[in-house]
């Protein structure tokens, strides 16, 4: 699944077969003439040659994409597939509309006397890439007219209007229903083309060296390193189950084999229907091998927004360790249990060559009444996010860590890959009995969210009742005291602070008794923190770090670290992110953090990103280096 975006290459971009083709010689001729003019303007920048023929260049390269734009459309519209996937044919024309606006805009600036940058050209190349591969969208119409039409069909180019801003086919366009059930009215068909105006500082984070190697590659370099060390632990009935990096690589390589010998094509969707275990991790480990792309399908999910999943992401296989739903199962190809994956010997691994700007995942969020979209997280995503944590939360090699969360959300998944990044091991507890199983663990690493804090303070209460005596009486309302006290930098006074003292023994047994006893990092996340619960586990001395960041995110942004915790704020920035207020008020984040897109539904994406921002729908101030959330916008 190699891009056409070859950094080693002399092209600028470089045509690929099995990348870009159609199937449709028209269209990949033209496609590849769109790929040249690009080329030669590059080349004529690079070469310095004169505004005369880089206008040249630039006046051809308007035209070819006006005619290219209008002849695919006018297919489209003529082949049936503008009627029968109408949602796709308006995306993939309002995509159209963005290119065409761009590439006339590089024209008169450069007729104004102003210098392209190489900003625009890099767009420019993206754009082509992502359209014509990376989000599939050629590939809908290819794919229609391969299924659909077949040998039948002939295309006559003239027979309807070629111009792109003829009237539309469709008569009832300002009431097009989306397949998510929301109103497409033609206010939501032009692109947003106003900069953004920024109302604070920038906040940057550190700076972040960007890996560009995909999944499978960091994966096969992470067992190299540490092949020998355990990866997972589970809990079952039946005790405890260690898996060490090289076994569980050699299970992933087995199942992608096993994959692809059903017949799946790098970059065909695979759903994971189940909860966090270490056979989830083995498929999406497969899944990265073979270079196919995760569609997790949360058990949240509601029957009817399961179904829309399935659709929207197009899933070829899904994978479930339960009986599906009828509806559901219907949704799809294919379906597996879990139990009964199949192996193989693959000659290749597709996913080893797989370019960091392909697609790696589609994320549905759940916390939303409507259908979701799809969040289309690349290889380059996830593998500078976890970057990210490696700077912002250091680990040494041997570390345990928590997974019960649903490995749907990136913020569990990430968490998950940061600790196999630095040797550390997975410990997947029952969702049910975790209080229970996080005794068994003893973790330094605690993945959670507010819910989960509230229930291991009942927990630590019970415990601290339990053993009775002079100090058990004496700690109760301590840890909130003082940890109110050093949440608003208080002093603590003489009475509490020996109270502090004589409970600090109590405390200690009690952490290890609930099994908070190695913790090193208490992570909360997904959701804001009670003050109350903050306090408490300050002064119990469990030190609670809070994640800020969005599915659209790749689940992180700020960290609010527990040495330097400012309950007003929700930190500052990971490395690599920057942060700012737009004059709206809107929080706006910019990085590589930053999702490729909104699968199927560019219209929507281009509305929450702007000039490289996303619009957060956060209204905040920035604050001593930190930001402040004052609510939703």
């Amino acid at each position: 699944m190699q891009s056409g975006v070859d950094k080693d290459n002399d092209e600028f971009i470089e045509w690929n077969d099995d990348r870009y083709s159609t199937g449709i010689d028209r269209f990949d001729d033209q496609h590849q003439r769109l790929f040249e003019l690009l080329n030669e303007l590059s080349t004529a920048m690079d070469e310095g040659r004169s505004q005369e023929a880089v206008g040249e260049i630039l006046r051809e390269l308007e035209k070819y994409t006006e005619y290219h734009f209008g002849d695919e459309e006018e297919f489209m519209q003529d082949c049936g597939f503008a009627m029968d996937c109408a949602n796709c044919f308006y995306n993939h024309r309002e995509m159209h509309e963005q290119f065409a606006e761009k590439v006339s805009e590089l024209r008169r600036k450069h007729e104004a006397g102003e210098t392209i940058s190489m900003e625009v050209l890099l767009f420019a190349r993206d754009w082509l890439d992502s359209h014509i591969a990376g989000l599939n969208q050629d590939q809908n119409y290819a794919d229609y007219y391969d299924e659909q039409l077949g040998g039948s069909y002939e295309y006559e180019p003239g027979t309807l209007k070629a111009d792109r801003k003829s009237e539309d086919p469709h008569p009832d366009d300002e009431l097009q229903i989306d397949t998510d059930g929301r109103k497409r009215g033609s206010e939501q068909s032009e692109e947003n083309t106003e900069s953004v105006t920024l109302a604070s500082e920038i906040l940057r984070g550190d700076e972040l060296s960007v890996p560009t190697e995909p999944m499978a590659v960091w994966l096969e370099r992470t067992v190299d390193e540490y092949g020998d060390r355990t990866a997972t632990v589970e809990l079952t009935p039946d005790g405890r189950q260690r898996s060490q990096f090289a076994a569980l690589y050699r299970e992933a390589v087995a199942v992608a084999g096993g994959l692809l010998d059903l017949g799946l094509d790098p970059g065909d969707r695979v759903g994971i229907h189940a909860d966090a275990s270490s056979d989830w991790s083995t498929v999406e480990m497969a899944v990265h091998l073979a270079g196919l792309v995760s569609v997790p399908l949360s058990k949240l999910f509601d029957t009817d927004r399961a179904q829309h999943v399935c659709r929207d992401a197009g899933i070829d296989l899904l994978v479930t360790d339960e009986p599906l739903p009828p509806d559901v199962g219907e949704s799809v190809d294919q379906v597996l249990r879990m139990s009964s994956l199949p192996t193989g010997r693959a000659g290749t691994l597709p996913g080893l060559d797989a370019d960091a700007d392909d697609l790696a995942t589609i994320l549905y969020r759940v916390d939303t009444n409507e259908h979701p979209n799809g969040c289309a997280i690349t290889h380059r995503n996830l593998r500078a996010t976890v970057e990210m944590l490696s700077e912002g939360l250091p680990l040494e090699p041997g570390h345990t860590g928590t997974c019960f969360l649903p490995l749907a959300h990136p913020y569990q998944r990430v968490l998950t890959y940061h600790l196999w990044n630095t040797g550390g091991t997975v410990a997947y507890t029952r969702r049910e009995q975790f209080l229970d199983d996080l005794q068994t663990v003893e973790p330094s690493v605690l993945v959670g969210v507010p819910a989960v804090y509230e229930q291991l303070r009942e927990q630590i209460a019970e415990q601290r009742e339990s053993r009775g005596g002079l100090r058990s009486s004496i700690a109760s309302g301590v840890a909130e005291s003082v940890g109110h006290a050093k949440t608003d930098g208080e002093g603590v006074s003489t009475s509490l602070s020996l109270k502090h003292a004589l409970s600090k023994g109590v405390f200690a047994d009690v952490r290890k008794a609930v099994g908070l006893g190695n913790i090193e990092y208490a992570l909360t996340g997904t959701a804001a923190i009670d003050r109350e619960l903050l306090d408490f586990f300050r002064g119990f001395e469990v030190p609670l770090s809070e994640i800020y960041g969005a599915t659209e995110l790749t689940g992180f942004a700020t960290i609010n670290r527990a040495g330097t915790y400012d309950v007003e704020t929700v930190g500052g920035p990971l490395p690599g992110v920057e942060l700012a207020v737009a004059d709206d008020g809107e929080v706006l984040v910019r990085g590589p953090n930053v999702i490729e897109g909104y699968w199927n539904d560019p219209v929507t994406w281009r509305e929450k990103l702007n000039d490289g921002w996303y619009h957060t729908g956060d209204i905040g101030t920035i604050e001593d280096g930190a930001v402040v959330i004052e609510g939703p916008k």
